[in-house]
């Protein structure tokens, strides 16, 4: 009897361990995410830290418990996950914005400024530019810059001429303009980095080199130099070339930033021997550039800090047999507040190439040198990483149901779609995106209430956003809720809008006789073609016939 106790208890256990090894960081934030959607917030801390330990570094887990750690006001918590996922992402847009807001209420208040800064560095035009612009002007003026805040203001404005935060803060002695044509003239002279400027670096012992009157060079690396045999060479998996060096490169990251559209591949290695710091990555993506030279000119432009910086420094050059750009500068890092040497190579084609990646303090010679002896190794080896589109292809088709047709970019069929918005009403519903992972998606319900006239549309609407501001208003990734008249060509229509830190949703509600349509188009606000695909829909909306 003992025996067959004991063999039930080890049964038992290795189903309960092989029960618990089934689950998958999926199925453990599918359950964060239900336990945040009913507000239990410690259970969905504990689900989404159960994701993280089967899949470290998972961005969705991250995302959600940080917003978990906000509401509980774990801020402490909730900058550590924004700061994991600034690492994980490689400087995610939307990561950068929020923990800025968690340094706020920590008192952090430069370092707020800072990431709000990283943010609209990552995106320029992108969501969280306008939101970021807006939050670091109200911290310029806290912290008692109000020029620098005004030139905030009136950039966000630039973006969104109908942000009302921005709207409110502005100073306007601009005459007959608009508010819009004001912006446009925005402060001059203002800098708006709230960042205190670093302190003069000390002359180097190597003065800063002046570019020579040459814009080309020689075939690089133009020095015959060797080196050491006792270095080991390796193939850079990715980027479709292999390297002797004195310590091996590191795979630092295989996958497109998630947050640049446009980006289908880039792989990064990464080396660092004593004070030398050195990268290889494989990129490709369309930049709008048509030369590698432009590329790393853009490049220049921005780690020194300066628009005409790639314009003086870069040179034409060949590298491995094929077209390339090099620049070999010395600068001032304000990061580590010294002077170092920079040198960058970038060959291949503007929107597929490899850039090389040298950074070493100034007059350290014995570093400068390693540099020209692993420049002389690099083979081509292997093959470069395989692209992968973050959006299928549109394939756009106008629909028709009920008389109500829309435009949308993927197949719409009648289900299966979930609950329907309006009850006892028929559904149809539709998504683009990749994957499983879709980007956009339509979901609409039609019902004819026969001898009754159709609910009032504006009662509707403001029902619904009456219940998604109690639903949450509590939560600081909601933006703004908003309810406006939509133009259509028979019976009445409102559009709600409500949008959250990183998506958003416009229900628009239409009432024709008898008949009422909510259409429902959720989307994820993070690429132009996306915006683009949203905005192409909810113009579309209409009416075959008008009834008389």
């Amino acid at each position: 009897m003992k025996t067959v106790k004991g063999l039930c208890i080890l049964f038992f256990l290795a189903f309960a361990f092989t029960a618990a090894s089934a689950q998958t960081a999926e199925s453990y934030l599918a359950k964060c995410d239900a336990s945040f959607e009913k507000g239990d917030y410690k259970d969905s801390v504990k689900q989404c830290t159960n994701a993280l330990a089967k899949r470290p570094g998972f961005e969705e887990a991250l995302i959600t418990r940080a917003g978990t750690y906000k509401i509980l006001r774990n801020y402490a918590a909730a900058a550590a996950d924004y700061t994991e996922l600034i690492r994980v992402s490689n400087g995610m847009a939307m990561a950068y914005f929020y923990r800025g807001g968690v340094y706020a209420k920590l008192g952090r208040n430069n370092e707020a400024i800072a990431d709000y800064t990283s943010s609209v560095t990552k995106d320029p035009k992108g969501l969280f530019a306008v939101r970021s612009y807006y939050e670091r002007g109200l911290l310029h003026d806290k912290v008692g810059k109000p020029d620098a805040a005004q030139a905030d203001y009136w950039s966000a404005l630039k973006l969104d001429p109908n942000h009302a935060g921005a709207k409110g803060k502005v100073k306007y002695p601009f005459g007959d303009l608009t508010l819009t044509e004001a912006a446009e003239r925005i402060v001059p002279n203002v800098a708006s980095t709230g960042i205190d400027p670093p302190t003069k670096p000390t002359p180097s012992s190597s003065p800063i080199a002046k570019a020579p009157p040459s814009q080309t060079v020689k075939t690089l690396p133009a020095t015959a130099t060797t080196a050491p045999t006792t270095w080991k060479r390796m193939e850079l998996t990715g980027t479709g070339v292999s390297v002797a060096s004195p310590m091996p490169y590191v795979l630092k990251g295989d996958k497109p930033d998630p947050l640049l559209e446009k980006m289908e591949a880039r792989v990064r290695w990464e080396l660092v021997d004593g004070g030398l710091w050195a990268t290889v990555q494989y990129t490709k993506w369309d930049q709008g550039f048509t030369t590698v030279r432009q590329t790393l000119e853009n490049t220049v432009s921005i780690v020194f800090e300066d628009p005409k910086a790639g314009e003086r420094f870069v040179k034409d050059t060949t590298f491995l047999g094929e077209p390339a750009a090099v620049v070999d500068q010395e600068r001032f890092d304000p990061y580590d507040k010294k002077q170092v040497r920079q040198k960058m190579i970038v060959f291949g084609k503007a929107g597929d190439n490899v850039q090389l990646n040298f950074v070493h303090p100034a007059g350290d010679k014995a570093a400068a040198e390693k540099v020209d002896q692993i420049l002389s190794t690099f083979q081509k080896s292997g093959a470069k990483a395989v692209a992968v589109s973050k959006l299928p292809p549109a394939i756009w088709k106008t629909y028709n149901y009920g008389g109500l047709l829309f435009d949308f970019p993927a197949p719409v069929t009648d289900g299966p779609c979930g609950p329907a918005a309006v009850p006892d009403s028929q559904v149809i519903c539709g998504e683009w995106g990749n994957k499983g992972k879709e980007n956009l998606s339509i979901t609409i319900s039609y019902r004819n209430y026969g001898s009754s006239p159709a609910p009032d549309v504006k009662s509707s609407a403001n029902g619904y956003l009456t219940s998604m501001k109690k639903v949450m208003g509590n939560s600081r990734g909601v933006s703004e809720f908003k309810t406006e008249p939509y133009q259509i060509n028979a019976g009445e229509a409102v559009k709600v809008e409500v949008s959250e830190a990183y998506s958003s949703t416009k229900v628009i509600f239409i009432a024709r006789g008898t008949e009422r349509w909510e259409v429902s188009v959720w989307n994820f606000n993070r690429w132009d073609a996306v915006r683009d695909a949203l905005k192409r829909i909810l113009t579309s909306v209409r009416f075959k016939t008008v009834v008389q």
